[in-house]
């Protein structure tokens, strides 16, 4: 949703989720009909949890992301193994860079491939399959109005002494119109171990200044 289009005066409450980082890479699967890329799909798919998945492109180029948090690294080099018995060009890179989003990307326009969207950094713009935060904007009633990510580098630069002004510094540098919640009272409810949550404190000076 583009920030723009925020109804940041329904904003009641914000929940912030960071996530565990892991070993990052990419997988680049040259595939000759559909049948492959749904094998492959499905193949993914039967990784999860211990793998975290996200599709960067389909077509005749079938690209990964994925993420993983156990120590022993052999997984990859399990499904690299498997991929290359299986099919004919096989690429893995061991890690999300934008060098390799960048051979994605070329490799997609030469082959007639579609690049699926992932999300983006919504402080410095940086492609990221995996942010480390991610900020939800509620309503009253629950409803989710919007959804920020941040990625590990300005997450770790904004890092705080605690973990309201770390939420005002994420409003603060989004490239969105979200300063004015930056300045609002924060009031804190029910939250876990990677999930923090704040409710907001409106008064009439900034419900006009936000309309």
């Amino acid at each position: 949703m583009a920030t723009s289009k925020i109804p940041v005066t329904q904003v009641n409450q914000i929940c912030v989720e960071t996530q565990p980082r892991g070993l990052r890479a990419v997988y680049l699967v040259e595939t000759q009909n559909e049948q492959q890329s749904a094998e492959l799909a499905k193949l993914f798919g039967e990784f999860a949890p211990a793998l975290e998945v996200v599709p960067l492109s389909t077509g005749k180029l079938v690209s990964y992301a994925v993420q993983l948090h156990a120590e022993n690294q052999s997984l990859l080099e399990e499904i690299e193994t498997f991929l290359k018995k299986n099919f004919g060009f096989v690429m893995l890179h061991r890690s999300f860079d934008p060098m390799i989003y960048d051979i994605v990307k070329e490799l997609c326009k030469d082959s007639g491939s579609e690049l699926l969207p992932i999300p983006k950094c919504n402080i410095c713009g940086k492609s990221d399959p995996f942010p480390e935060t991610v900020v939800s904007l509620m309503t009253k009633e629950k409803s989710k109005l919007a959804t920020r990510t941040y990625c590990t580098t300005c997450t770790v630069d904004l890092s705080r002494g605690s973990n309201k002004e770390f939420v005002r510094a994420l409003l603060e540098a989004d490239r969105g119109e979200l300063r004015v919640l930056s300045n609002l009272g924060l009031v804190r409810s029910r939250s876990s171990k990677q999930r923090i949550a704040f409710r907001l404190k409106w008064d009439a000076e900034h419900q006009f200044a936000a309309t």
